[in-house]
């Protein structure tokens, strides 16, 4: 397929990227003081949020349209994937993990799922899903101000009323507590109450995607479609990322995470998770990234990345069982 993003779904120009973010840092002075705290692992919220049985990320059905394009993956195309992500990670000093899972077709394809990594502004899509599934528990919708909060805290990633969100949500105890309504296995929320230090893997940002692209989570379609409303109109400049996999005319929801923490040496840390449709494909995509010199690279490696594996499943089919199951490889 060929890209050609758009002019507002695609990042800017390197030296304009760079500049951004120098520009985001000094204005907003809470992004590296809330991201950047010390991680440290708590046993005990690790093993209320590890509690369920550990999931993969298994083929499953499609479940928005029927297979009308786009490919399983055969074991040898999987295998060969494998083998290019797997220079890229020799290549690049960052560490990073993707899953992918587009749901018109049932192909999955995961590198990495399970390694963890600190949510940076990620965790605000995380948190606005929780307030709403707050908001349920108390029979009500979000009010005016939660709605105009919500869309500074995920368009324009402001962390000032992110702490204020958190704060209203009940910080740690409140995450645990719906954490695992959501199905996740591998996140946990900083003990010290810093949102953007919260651990993650990708497999658990794809069930999230999953709990707002489908019905199979417990948000009601009208709490879904005001979560997918505001990812999808992020702000220009921060509509990189997952966002490579789409071409012209194509619809891409996301929610970013980028900043350098000094516990890491100043390395930067990126992350990418959204969805993307369009005529033969419905892609959820979660890409994490922690080691990165700086933010430009970061940005580069997770397109790369995202280019890579969707590009390799929506190749020509050329097994000869197209339709026959796929099996699913996850790479470590």
């Amino acid at each position: 397929m060929n890209r050609r993003p758009s002019a507002d779904r695609r990042v800017w120009s390197v030296t304009t990227a760079t500049l951004v973010a120098l520009i985001m840092a000094l204005a907003l002075p809470g992004a590296l003081s809330a991201n950047d705290a010390t991680l440290t692992p708590d046993t005990a919220l690790l093993n209320q949020l590890s509690a369920r049985s550990h999931l993969t990320l298994p083929p499953f059905a499609p479940v928005t349209a029927p297979a009308e394009g786009g490919s399983a993956l055969p074991p040898d195309e999987r295998a060969a994937l494998t083998e290019r992500i797997a220079a890229i990670d020799a290549e690049h000093g960052a560490h990073f993990g993707i899953a992918v899972q587009d749901l018109r077709t049932g192909t999955t394809f995961s590198y990495n799922p399970h390694h963890r990594f600190p949510t940076a502004s990620v965790a605000k899509l995380t948190l606005l899903t929780m307030l709403h599934m707050q908001a349920a528990e108390e029979g009500r919708e979000l009010t005016a101000t939660e709605r105009a909060q919500a869309e500074q805290m995920i368009r324009y990633s402001d962390n000032s009323v992110t702490d204020e969100l958190y704060s209203r949500l009940g910080f740690t105890d409140g995450f645990v507590r719906h954490a695992g309504n959501l199905g996740f296995t591998g996140t946990e929320p900083h003990p010290g109450g810093s949102w953007g230090s919260t651990m993650t893997t990708p497999a658990d940002q794809v069930r999230l995607l999953r709990a707002l692209y489908t019905d199979e989570g417990p948000f009601s379609p009208q709490d879904r479609a005001h979560v997918r409303g505001l990812m999808e109109g992020v702000a220009p400049e921060q509509a990189w990322g997952v966002s490579a996999a789409a071409a012209a005319g194509d619809t891409v929801g996301l929610k970013n995470g980028w900043t350098p923490r000094t516990s890491n040496g100043g390395l930067w840390n990126v992350n990418s998770v959204g969805y993307v449709s369009g005529p033969d494909h419905e892609y959820l995509v979660a890409v994490l990234s922690d080691g990165n010199p700086d933010y430009t690279s970061g940005v580069a490696l997770l397109e790369l990345l995202v280019t890579e594996v969707t590009a390799a499943i929506e190749a020509p089919d050329t097994s000869e069982n197209p339709g026959s199951p796929e099996t699913t490889v996850t790479a470590r």
